[in-house]
This record gives C-alpha cells, sequence and structure tokens, in this order.
C-alpha cells in the first residue's frame, strides 16, 4: 500500500507541474503573439518536454537509488535512444538561434515543415530524451539479466545442434 501511495503522490505531482506548464506555455504563447518573438516559446516547447521525460522515469529512479541498486551508465541505450532524440530538438531550435549564417545540413531541408509544423516533433523527442537519460544509469538487477542472458547466448552458441 505505501508503494502506491509514492506512485499515487508521483502522478499527482506530475499532473500539477503539467498543467502549470501548460498554463505557462499559454502565457508564452499569448506574448510571442503580441511581441512577435517567438523564440523564448519554442525554447520552452523544446525544454519543458524534457522535463517531463524526466520526472515519470524519477520515481523508479529513487526507488533504485534508495535501494543503492545504481552501477553504472547503459552508454549503448544512451546513444542509440538519446542523442537521436537531442539531434531532432537542437534541429529544432536552430533556425531560432541567435547565430548568422549558419550553415544548415543537406538534410535539414525536409525535416524543417516536420519540424516547424507544430510541436508533436519537439513533445516526443523531449519526452524520450528525458526519459531515456535517467533510464540509462544500470540498475544492478538489470545488469544481473543482461549478464546472464549473455551467459544463455554463449552457452547456445557451442552447444552442438541436431
Amino acid at each position: 500500500m505505501k508503494r502506491f501511495f509514492y506512485y499515487f503522490a508521483w502522478s499527482i505531482a506530475i499532473a500539477l507541474i503539467a498543467y502549470a506548464g501548460l498554463e505557462l506555455q499559454q502565457v508564452l504563447d499569448e506574448k510571442a503573439a503580441a511581441e512577435f518573438e517567438p523564440r523564448p516559446l519554442w525554447v520552452y516547447v523544446v525544454i519543458f518536454p524534457i522535463i517531463i521525460g524526466l520526472l515519470l522515469r524519477t520515481p523508479k529512479f529513487m526507488l533504485e537509488r534508495k535501494e543503492s541498486r545504481i552501477g553504472g551508465f547503459d552508454w549503448s541505450k544512451f546513444f542509440a535512444i538519446s542523442i537521436p532524440a537531442f539531434i531532432v530538438i537542437v534541429l529544432s531550435i536552430l533556425p531560432l538561434m541567435p547565430i548568422e549564417n549558419i550553415p544548415y545540413p543537406d538534410f535539414y531541408e525536409p525535416f524543417n515543415l516536420i519540424l516547424f509544423d507544430g510541436t508533436t516533433a519537439q513533445t516526443i523527442a523531449g519526452l524520450v530524451f528525458g526519459y531515456t537519460l535517467l533510464d540509462s544509469f544500470k540498475s544492478e538487477e538489470r545488469r544481473f539479466q543482461e549478464s546472464t542472458s549473455d551467459l544463455f547466448n554463449a552457452v547456445m552458441k557451442f552447444t552442438p545442434k541436431g
């Protein structure tokens, strides 16, 4: 029952933070329309989902940390999942940066409409980046599962067939 209340409290906290964040986004949207300055809004649209992604993984991360089960960092997961999401995030705010004569990559033009047509790409990439960032910390249990599956695969490789 204690675990239920722990997760329930985190759910309420995340919902309240999401509500406050959406209210702030509405204020920034109105300010951007009034002042014709979209940069603060787009930076917020990119950063807020990262925070929500971090918050979604935080309850389990805190339990693993409390139980001292964190035992390393899964670089392959981080590079395979987080870096592409981060690239989408950077490409979406790159045109809004106050840097003159940015040499855009050749592949950028087809993605330009996808990234700026709405906020869906930034939201998904931000959630994935934030969640995977905390999920990349290995727990002792996960490391044990990976080592036993590696052992099983090695045994099966050398087992005669037939």
